[in-house]
């Protein structure tokens, strides 16, 4: 019933400012989260450019970095900015979050391509993730590119229970962790880019 000349159109650069909206939405939920989303998008978009994904799959991993925590708002905020150690029913609230995340994704026909490596960013190559304990078998590399990202731009921030990490650090933990639990393609082109400042 809407009028005509009141319908807008889907377009690329609609969904892009859509997609950005929601993720300041997000942001704004919790000051220790503030940008998170924007940095998420802006690592994995640069590490899948980095690693010749084409230019319809960049902005596809943009899109779906600014929307992977769109399941926190599902998620209470005295959870997310709880200062100490979480309790095991906090942990498993805030685990569900990814879930939420797929669950609105997928509802959003303009979205739908994206739910899955959007709603997979906490898992890791060993099974030992969450929300579904996906294996690598499971994982495609947009799935792969935003998991290491998100733990990038989480280690780089302060955060309610930690200040942010010094890079060497983060680098540490990235390359410890690759190979069994992350994908190493994905910390060698993250790792190459914040060394030639391309990040």
């Amino acid at each position: 019933m809407e009028p005509a000349e009141e319908v807008l159109m889907v377009t690329h650069g609609r969904l892009d400012l859509t997609a950005l909206a929601f993720a300041q939405i997000i942001d704004a939920k919790s000051p220790f989260t503030f940008q998170h989303s924007e940095g998420v998008a802006r690592a994995a978009a640069a590490m899948s450019e980095y690693m010749g994904f084409p230019p319809e799959a960049v902005r596809d991993q943009t899109r779906a970095g600014l929307l992977h925590d769109i399941g926190k708002l599902g998620v209470s905020n005295r959870i997310l900015d709880k200062p100490g150690r979480l309790t095991d029913e906090e942990f498993t609230r805030v685990k569900m979050h990814p879930a939420l995340t797929y669950q609105v994704l997928n509802r959003v026909t303009a979205f739908r391509g994206i739910a899955r490596a959007a709603a997979s960013h906490h898992e890791k190559l060993d099974g030992s993730g969450y929300h579904r304990g996906l294996t690598g078998d499971d994982l495609n590399g947009p799935a792969r590119i935003l998991a290491v990202a998100d733990i990038f731009d989480a280690l780089s921030q302060d955060r309610p229970y930690r200040l942010a990490m010094p890079m060497e650090k983060v680098f540490s933990i990235l390359d410890r962790e690759g190979g069994d639990k992350l994908c190493p393609a994905s910390v060698k082109a993250l790792i190459e880019l914040v060394e030639k400042d391309k990040l």
